[in-house]
């Protein structure tokens, strides 16, 4: 995964260094802007185990608003729908967490839900070269899931677990103004989410969590300046 986020970078600076000589050739400082925009991209479960990854494309999308209160440092706010998911130990496998990690069969499931998500991240945006910056982001997110679909639980576990919960959202990508009121932006991006299962360990218990990736490709745009 790592090879392939590399290579699409990669071929996005190339893109974005031929298009500097058709748009701005000055420096943008989106000091006191704000840009509202929207985005679209690739949605992969990270939380499946025994082989039961799944990926799609395009579903998940989102909408938000971005704040630059300094140069390098904005804060934004988005809502973000997606889907996502669990899967733990299958009744009559083994697990295999290790040596410390003594996980008992009984526990199990699979659990397939969709969230609206609304993450609100601070960046720190740094210049790569002219109007080509690179971005980490971190943040708190709140979550509503609008599909819960709960296969083949143990009965030793509950499936009556919140819709609504906490999570963390964190990132890096690409942002490149073409000009003071627009811009293009690569991102990728990780939510934990909430618990969906748990299983016996040799300390305590192993709580499963909702897990997604997520690459963004995305537009903004400043309506006032």
């Amino acid at each position: 995964m790592f090879h392939n986020n590399l290579k699409t970078i990669m071929l996005l600076i190339v893109f974005c260094s031929i298009q500097n000589i058709v748009f701005s050739q000055t420096i943008i400082n989106p000091k006191g802007s704000c840009y509202f925009g929207i985005e679209i991209g690739r949605n992969k479960v990270s939380s499946f185990m025994d082989s039961n990854s799944k990926s799609y494309f395009p579903l998940q999308a989102g909408i938000g608003a971005e704040y630059y209160f300094s140069r390098h440092w904005s804060l934004s706010s988005r809502i973000k729908y997606y889907e996502t998911g669990v899967s733990f130990y299958k009744p009559g496998h083994s697990s295999s967490g290790g040596f410390l990690n003594l996980d008992s069969d009984p526990y199990y499931g699979t659990f397939n839900g969709a969230v609206v998500s609304i993450p609100i991240d601070i960046k720190w945006e740094f210049r790569i070269y002219k109007n080509l910056g690179g971005s980490i982001k971190i943040g708190p997110t709140y979550n509503f899931e609008t599909k819960s679909k709960y296969y083949n639980y143990s009965p030793n576990l509950t499936t009556d677990y919140p819709k609504q919960y906490a999570g963390i959202n964190s990132g890096y990508g690409l942002n490149y103004f073409l000009n003071k009121k627009l811009a293009l932006y690569l991102d990728f991006e990780y939510f934990n989410g909430a618990s969906k299962g748990y299983s016996d360990a040799f300390f305590g218990k192993n709580e499963y969590l909702t897990q997604n990736n997520l690459m963004n490709f995305g537009v903004k745009y400043n309506f006032k300046n």
